[in-house]
């Protein structure tokens, strides 16, 4: 699960260089598939992809088999999101469903732990503070690596105890 984390974000920080050192902050995940910068915009799905598979396996064999269906369910809307069309309004329903959808995910599982549910609540506001409100592009992308973070951190904690009540 870390190398697929640190795989999407080396393809992310390739992308911004590669595409438009400038102007790339600003663009949303998807407006890298537009253009000569297709193949790494398509990566970058891949390598989202690759984080949620390898969580979703590992959620399935160390977990609540549920929590295996929410996160296989947020698969499917990222290949929907990642093959439509970045004008479409299904497109940007699809990708706010995927951003809300795992945002509730996230402070489901933090339930039982009130100042880290409270970080994670307050998470998006805190990233357009922080992203200075300057564009959605740049706050989408922050929000997106905020996720794929939690989720290393919480496979890891899941894999981590397993790992301990096994000995």
């Amino acid at each position: 699960m870390k190398l697929a984390s640190l795989f999407f974000f080396a393809v992310l920080a390739y992308a911004h260089q590669q595409c438009s050192p400038y102007g790339a902050i600003n663009w949303p995940l998807s407006a890298f598939r537009e253009g000569a910068c297709a193949p790494l915009g398509y990566a970058l799905f891949g390598a989202i992809g690759l984080v949620t598979a390898v969580y979703s396996v590992d959620l399935k064999r160390f977990r609540d088999p549920i929590e295996t269906v929410d996160t296989i369910g947020f698969g499917v809307l990222l290949l929907m999101v990642a093959v439509s069309p970045n004008g479409w309004l299904t497109h940007r329903v699809m990708a706010f469903s995927l951003l809300a959808c795992s945002y509730g995910f996230f402070a489901i599982q933090l339930r039982n732990k009130r100042s880290l549910m409270l970080a994670h609540l307050c998470a998006p506001i805190v990233l357009a503070v922080v992203t200075g409100f300057d564009s959605y592009g740049i706050w989408q992308k922050s929000l997106i690596s905020y996720f794929v973070v939690v989720a290393t951190i919480h496979h890891h904690a899941v894999t981590r105890k397993q790992g301990a009540d096994k000995l």
